[in-house]
């Protein structure tokens, strides 16, 4: 029996009957308990650890910012997509398909490693990712480098590892030819040809997301419009060291609606179907329908808002699945592998943000609580206007004011959250802690060396069960804090 009845068994955090934050059955101030001290702590310190990286209660101290992932939520995640589009669409049509995970989303390699141990696929965009991937386990032949602007060294390495190599342009198609015709001078390159193109379409859709968010369309940087297509596959056509693979599109990210991905889809496949015939090819053996689901940022919205926000149903993996399952049985060829590449709605609510209360202040009549975690740690809301929920990890009694949370980085634009309705402690001891939810996505991946702040550490908690099932978490460090001389060592000067 779970100890709390509103727990949340898919390893999501949730708040409890008593408004205390929680994960596995147990309150998040279990981690505080054990591996904080009221004092602060000086960052020359080095973190105790028992073998496998494992925290020690009451030995290893840790600080805020601190970023901290529930294990069993990546997981449910990834498996959760992965049986949709087995049911849906392998199952009913024998479609090969597979999961890319989008890593630029987060590149903690024991998230990549985790995701790695399922059959999971990776999609990247640059030369580290791909040497990340690659370290963690992934084979060439199940990497997608994807990206508009891609060097040459790049491009290099994609070929010898045998990478799909996604082509965003007439350039970059020149440019991928000309790398593998030098290198197929390299006879031990030879099982490296013809290089794998998949050719990515613009398809000038509007995906009603933010503007920064968006991948599709005139204004927008990525992929060939389909006017285009003919020209890039007939240049193709006539260098036999490079084959048209498939064809890739993405939309944009933090898409709330399926409907955009209905017209995408079936502008794909009848893109599949034309090319067959038009071209005569018969080397297509992919087709990548992108990511861009979004996740509920603001399901806790109404706990801190006065304000009446329309809940939005979200769809889920098995919704996408059913999408693409109704287009992909007009395919001329079955013989194809379907990927979908998703980021943020594999990580993105599955890690909170832990930070302390600094103090709090008001100027006029705007009351700020001030905290150690900033636009450094979390950009999202100084880069996107972003909604992160923000609440104490447990409750306090005093009397709920509107407030902005803020850090303290010398910006106005450094705010977390803004007119939210919290308590305003009657005194700071040093001890309050609150935590930004759904940082999974594009925060620590985009976090900032800005007025010098160093990155936080990256904790797994991993969910323990005994013979009657009751459940217990153990703690593990992924990624150590780092520490000036970290920023400092690529200088010159020192």
């Amino acid at each position: 029996m779970n100890k709390f009845a509103d727990d949340a068994s898919d390893g999501s955090f949730y708040f409890n009957s008593q408004n205390v934050l929680c994960v596995n059955q147990t309150p998040l101030n279990d981690l505080v308990n054990k591996f904080f001290s009221n004092e602060e702590t000086d960052e020359f310190n080095e973190i105790f650890l028992e073998n496998n990286n494992k925290l020690v209660p009451f030995q290893s101290q840790l600080t805020t910012p601190l970023y901290v992932y529930s294990k069993k939520k990546l997981l449910n995640n990834f498996l959760n997509y992965k049986k949709s589009f087995n049911e849906e669409i392998s199952d009913k049509f024998g479609i090969e398909t597979h999961i890319s995970y989008s890593i630029k989303a987060n590149f903690n390699p024991s998230v990549l490693k985790l995701f790695h141990q399922y059959e999971c696929w990776a999609s990247l965009v640059n030369k580290n990712e791909l040497l990340l991937a690659l370290k963690v386990g992934i084979k060439g032949e199940n990497l997608i480098f994807n990206g508009n602007g891609k060097k040459l060294i790049e491009i290099e390495l994609a070929i010898k590892n045998k990478c799909y190599l996604n082509i965003d342009s007439l350039f970059n198609l020149r440019d991928t030819i000309k790398i593998a015709k030098n290198l197929r001078q390299n006879d031990s390159l030879k099982p490296c040809f013809p290089v794998k193109l998949l050719l990515r379409i613009n398809q000038n859709e509007d995906a009603n997301v933010h503007q920064y968010l968006n991948t599709s369309g005139d204004a927008c940087k990525f992929g060939i419009r389909e006017e285009k297509i003919d020209e890039l596959i007939n240049e193709v056509k006539s260098n036999d060291m490079v084959q048209i693979s498939g064809f890739h599109s993405h939309l944009g990210s933090t898409i709330k609606t399926l409907d955009v991905y209905h017209e995408c889809v079936k502008n794909l496949v009848q893109l599949v179907n034309s090319t067959i015939e038009k071209h005569n090819i018969n080397t297509i053996e992919l087709i990548n329908f992108g990511g861009g689901l979004g996740i509920n940022y603001e399901r806790f919205e109404s706990r801190t808002s006065e304000k009446f926000r329309s809940k939005t149903k979200f769809p889920k993996p098995n919704d996408l699945a059913k999408v693409i399952a109704t287009y992909v049985a007009n395919l001329k060829t079955k013989n194809i592998k379907i990927i979908v590449e998703p980021g943020r709605s594999l990580v993105g609510d599955t890690c909170i943000l832990l930070t302390k209360l600094l103090g709090c202040k008001k100027n006029g009549n705007k009351n700020f609580l001030v905290v150690d975690s900033s636009m450094c740690e979390c950009i999202r809301p100084c880069l996107y206007s972003a909604y992160h929920h923000i609440e104490y990890i447990d409750p306090l009694n005093s009397k709920k004011e509107i407030v902005d949370i803020v850090g303290p980085v010398c910006e106005s634009g450094d705010f977390l959250g803004k007119d939210r309705y919290l308590p305003m402690p009657m005194r700071i001891d040093n001890s309050l802690y609150l935590a930004l939810m759904d940082v999974g996505a594009y925060c620590s991946s985009m976090a900032l060396n800005y007025n010098i702040h160093t990155k936080p550490a990256e904790v797994f908690i991993v969910e323990l069960k005994d013979q009657e099932q009751n459940s217990t978490n153990e703690y593990f460090l992924t990624k150590k804090p780092e520490k000036l001389k970290n920023v400092l060592e690529c200088f010159t000067e020192f």
